[in-house]
Formats: structure tokens, C-alpha cells, sequence
């Protein structure tokens, strides 16, 4: 599967998700890393709280570091323009997450609607997250 220009993140999490191996995030991004035919992502968990205006946009946080994790995708489910990756990360770390992909593609409509299954130790979904961007292209499986 090869991944073009894909940028996706969550907006500002009051509640911070708990993941597996004791990381919690405020914010994920995940965006396309490497050249052409590339399927390797690079997911980025920001662990810094913030105060929010009265828009939900965060305004003040703290500055810790975001971890940063890569890893590769893969297709398992396509059905009516939807799309369902497997996020592998190396050696089997990080957290059970899939992407559920509802792209809008085509002349003009580039936009991404996606959502984020977070899943726990026991393979239950704990949370899905709304995701959202921009891409210059379109998931070509």
C-alpha cells in the first residue's frame, strides 16, 4: 500500500488517551513519511496539557517533548471508498491502533475524514478518535 502526503491529526484531547505501555497523549498526529511507494507513517503523541479558550482551541501548554513513533501501514478492509489500515509499529511496541479512512477524493475535494480505533490490552476498542486534514493526494492501495 503506498501512502501520498497524508497528514492527519485530533484536536486538542481534554482527557489525555491512555495508550498501551503507560504513554498518554493530548494530541496525536500521524503523517506520511519517505519518498514514492513508501507505507510508513510517523505518529506523533503529545503529552502536553493545555488551557482552552472558549473555542476548545488550546492556548497554554506545558513543554514536554511529543514522542514520536514510525510504523508501517496495511490495508485490511476496503469497502464503498472507506478504508481500514492496520498500524504496525517495529518490533511489535506501541499501541493497538487502526485507521479508519473516509477519503473524499477526486478534481478539487481532497480533503480526509478519518477516525482513530485505539485498542486496549484485551483487543477491546477504548476510544475513537476524530480525525482530521488536508492531503495533496489520496491512498492508493
Amino acid at each position: 500500500m503506498e501512502i501520498k502526503n497524508l497528514r492527519l491529526e485530533t484536536g486538542y484531547l481534554v482527557e489525555p488517551i491512555p495508550l498501551q505501555k503507560g504513554i498518554s497523549a493530548h494530541q496525536i498526529q500521524i503523517t506520511s513519511v519517505g519518498g514514492q511507494g513508501s507505507s510508513r507513517v510517523r505518529i506523533s503523541l503529545d503529552p502536553n496539557s493545555c488551557t482552552v479558550d472558549s473555542f476548545g482551541e488550546a492556548k497554554a501548554c506545558t513543554r514536554v517533548a511529543p514522542l514520536q513513533i514510525e510504523a508501517d501501514v496495511e490495508l485490511l478492509e476496503a469497502c464503498d471508498d472507506k478504508q481500514l489500515l492496520a498500524i504496525k509499529f517495529k518490533e511489535g511496541n506501541g499501541p493497538a491502533v487502526r485507521l479508519a479512512l473516509l477519503p473524499l477524493c477526486g478534481t478539487g475535494r481532497e480533503a480526509i475524514v478519518a477516525r482513530l480505533l485505539i485498542f486496549g490490552e484485551d483487543g477491546e476498542i477504548m476510544a475513537i478518535l476524530p480525525m482530521q486534514g488536508a492531503a495533496a493526494g489520496c491512498l492508493v492501495a
